[in-house]
């Protein structure tokens, strides 16, 4: 069996979410920006988990 055969072919990708995962990883940062200028965390679902990701440190 030579390599050609063993190769599969990519499914084609869908118009509408070739830039999905970029656009999904700009409105994290943004959030995170915000967060940062508001409330200091976001809401993140982690390991099964909903948790508060902290990101910076509020001065009181």
């Amino acid at each position: 069996m030579s390599n050609e055969s063993k190769k599969s072919h990519a499914p084609e990708r869908d118009p509408d979410l070739v830039n999905s995962e970029t656009a999904l990883r700009r409105a994290a940062k943004r959030a995170r920006e915000q967060a940062l200028r508001s409330t200091g965390y976001v809401v993140v679902y982690r390991d099964g988990k909903i948790v508060e990701n902290w990101v910076g440190k509020r001065v009181a």
